[in-house]
């Protein structure tokens, strides 16, 4: 029994992170999520103080595991010019939409992210960083108008956006679209 209690966090997050992927984010039951795991409510709260703090912790290991396959599928070549590496990025969120539907709608919008977006704790968000170095780069080789922020508002809101029209059915994917749309967001001027 003393062993168990070594790994009941990382079951805890375990199993969260794959009722998440299979059913969503809403459909979790902290009653139904420890009693899978026969688990009490006091072994829950050792660990969390809440089903926020859970989904705090969920979504930062979420945004680390993405942010590392992100950053493989945008650095592979590093002959490649900071717009492709961006219209990469994208059609990396793009596809991880498409494929796990759920967690990355829960990574994106759950209420704990929307949290850390407004209190500014976005270094628990790597793949938020990771975008945010890579508009600094493309702000320091293109010529551009907009700010930093202006600049990575409209990436973000774009990706998202367009991901989410995709998931849905509504639209299919197009690279060309993708990287018209982020030459158009830089500027014409590009190197």
């Amino acid at each position: 029994m003393a062993g168990k209690t070594n790994h009941t966090k990382a079951d805890i997050i375990a199993l969260t992170i794959r009722e998440i992927k299979e059913n969503g984010a809403a459909s979790i039951s902290l009653r139904k999520l420890l009693a899978k795991l026969h688990l009490t409510t006091g072994s829950f709260y050792k660990h969390f103080d809440n089903k926020d703090d859970l989904f705090r912790t969920v979504t930062a290991i979420l945004s680390e595991r993405i942010s590392q396959l992100a950053r493989q599928a945008t650095n592979g070549n590093t002959q490649k010019t900071p717009l492709i590496r961006l219209v990469d990025l994208g059609e990396f969120i793009i596809m991880q939409f498409k494929q796990q539907p759920n967690l990355m709608t829960f990574l994106f919008f759950n209420h704990s992210i929307q949290n850390l977006y407004r209190n500014g704790a976005i270094d628990q968000f790597p793949l938020l960083i990771d975008t945010r170095k890579l508009i600094e780069i493309i702000i320091n080789t293109y010529p551009t108008n907009d700010s930093e922020d202006t600049l990575f508002i409209k990436v973000w809101a774009f990706i998202q956006g367009y991901a989410i029209l995709i998931q849905s059915g509504v639209v299919q994917y197009n690279r060309n679209l993708l990287l018209t749309t982020a030459k158009q967001m830089i500027g014409d001027n590009l190197k």
